[in-house]
């Protein structure tokens, strides 16, 4: 799993339309570009994961933008990740040891440790 600048912001966007807006308002990208002070442009890009995911919606037009979806509050942190990220190790071997390689494991069960902790909290658990 890896946690890089893209996921930090669609987590910190997903908590700015929890607490500001919730499902009730469309927000336009360059409103979250500038309450987060992220670039539009990469913004927009973190969105479209997030709507094609099916966390928030777009809505294109004058009185278009982006909202939570009925069913946001179930989506796990860890789910988050994965849909900007995909699924990666964060902690990984750089030798090309066997799998019973002592540091392997000791980083797979930590990695593990970390998945199981992010999937049990959901972005509800943000508020």
């Amino acid at each position: 799993m890896k946690y890089s600048k893209a996921t930090d912001y669609a987590l910190h966007v997903l908590l700015y339309m929890i607490k500001n807006e919730g499902e009730s308002k469309k927000i336009p990208v360059q409103s979250l570009a500038s309450a987060l002070n992220i670039s539009t442009t990469y913004l927009s890009k973190i969105l479209t994961r997030l709507a094609k995911a099916g966390i928030i919606s777009a809505n294109s037009g004058a009185k278009g933008g982006y909202q939570l979806k009925k069913g946001w509050q179930n989506y796990s942190v860890y789910e988050v990740i994965t849909i900007i990220e995909g699924s990666q190790n964060l902690l990984e071997d750089s030798f090309n040891h066997d799998k019973q390689c002592p540091i392997k494991l000791v980083m797979d069960e930590a990695e593990q440790a970390l998945i199981n902790i992010l999937r049990q909290k959901t972005l509800s658990d943000l508020t």
